[in-house]
């Protein structure tokens, strides 16, 4: 049993130094390159990459964070004229979300400003970052599985 505790704590800290080495604690650093909380540039990314109409439910799940804190997030692009609310095709009781002229510009400043910085990351990675991709995309794997399980 210690030695579960011993690895799940490492983990856990593993985890934790790579989001503080990320910036995603500090508002100063932005990866994503614009004055903005991760939660915004996230939405604005899934919002770009979706071909079907999203709701704030869709955009909640899709974010992992509680549909209440999501639908204050799009009231805020709403009003910073970076999200439009209208009809959903498929559903006359939901709302669809939709990216602005401004919201897409912003997106793709934000898409391209954080490919560069994973550029230079997978820069100095080399010939790791093949598994350090499918290392992340094992973790992600557990995570959701933990949360299921739960």
């Amino acid at each position: 049993m210690a030695i579960t505790h011993k690895k799940a704590r490492q983990l856990r800290d593993a985890v934790r130094r790579l989001v503080v080495a990320h910036g995603a604690l500090e508002e100063a650093r932005r990866p994503c390159g614009a004055e903005m909380s991760l939660p915004n540039a996230h939405a604005l990314l899934e919002l770009l990459g979706s071909d079907e109409p999203m709701t704030v439910s869709g955009l909640a799940e899709k974010l992992a964070i509680d549909r209440t804190n999501v639908s204050r997030l799009c009231a805020r692009m709403e009003e910073a004229g970076e999200l439009a609310r209208q009809a959903h095709p498929d559903d006359a009781r939901a709302r669809a979300l939709r990216l602005t002229a401004h919201g897409k510009k912003l997106a793709r400043s934000v898409d391209d400003s954080s490919a560069h910085h994973f550029a230079g990351l997978t820069q100095a990675l080399g010939g790791s970052t093949a598994r350090v991709i499918e290392s992340l995309e094992l973790l992600e794997r557990a995570m959701a599985q933990s949360e299921d399980d739960e």
